[in-house]
């Protein structure tokens, strides 16, 4: 009897163990909203999420206007505030949260038919969460870069931000962040484009993102999205 009561009671320590352990890895990765995000994915036929194909829907509904500043990319972009930093001229956000390279190339031409005098592209961070191989990154982004009318618009990719793994994500990895920037770096020399080295600027002694500026690992505060336009504006 002792024995069952103990095996009972060591069960039940490890049972609260894995729950406690499963629901900070939860917590870690966007608490109830990241489980109605797997459920959803994994039971939803569509290629895109429903949040992307709302605003894909919504950018494409607006007229074509004159502007000066767009930015393109996933989460990171969503979230800035860009026109705050250039007052006084036309800049439009095309950032879509969890996107990648492939959902930008599937909604570029919005952006690209608008002839903005720039064009700043950040994206791979999710390519690099969902396993997309070097090659693909590679071919979406050329085709990506193929989109603009050069003569009409400056084309400006950025590179991907490092990554605090002690806060974020282990699974993914600086290493290939490094070696996506590398495929950045040669599109940006082939097509004659600018490339801007972001990833340096955000890097503490240990090759990652510095703790102080990330709200998760991953995502920026104020003070990184303000060392972002610092470094567009040198």
């Amino acid at each position: 009897m002792k024995k069952a009561k103990a095996f009972l009671a060591g069960s039940l320590i490890l049972n609260i163990l894995f729950i406690g352990i499963g629901g900070y890895i939860i917590h870690k990765q966007g608490g109830i909203t990241f489980i109605k995000e797997q459920v959803a994915n994994a039971t939803s036929p569509q290629k895109y999420p429903d949040y992307y194909l709302q605003n894909k829907n919504i950018f494409e509904s607006i007229e074509v206007a004159e502007t000066d500043k767009i930015f393109v990319g996933d989460s990171i972009t969503d979230h800035g505030e860009f026109q705050e930093y250039f007052p006084g001229q036309a800049i439009l956000n095309r950032g879509i949260s969890e996107d990648t390279s492939d959902g930008v190339l599937n909604r570029i031409k919005e952006v690209a038919v608008r002839k903005p005098k720039e064009v700043y592209i950040m994206i791979g961070i999710n390519d690099i969460g969902a396993g997309t191989d070097a090659k693909t990154y590679r071919k979406n982004v050329d085709s990506i870069i193929h989109s603009f009318d050069k003569d009409a618009t400056k084309v400006i990719l950025q590179s991907i931000l490092p990554i605090n793994n002690r806060d974020f994500n282990n699974d993914l990895s600086n290493k290939t962040v490094h070696e996506f920037n590398a495929i950045l770096q040669q599109l940006a020399q082939k097509h004659g484009v600018e490339y801007i080295d972001l990833h340096s600027a955000f890097e503490d002694p240990d090759g990652q993102l510095k703790k102080d500026i990330t709200i998760d690992g991953i995502h920026l505060k104020g003070e990184g999205y303000r060392i972002w336009m610092n470094k567009l504006n040198q």
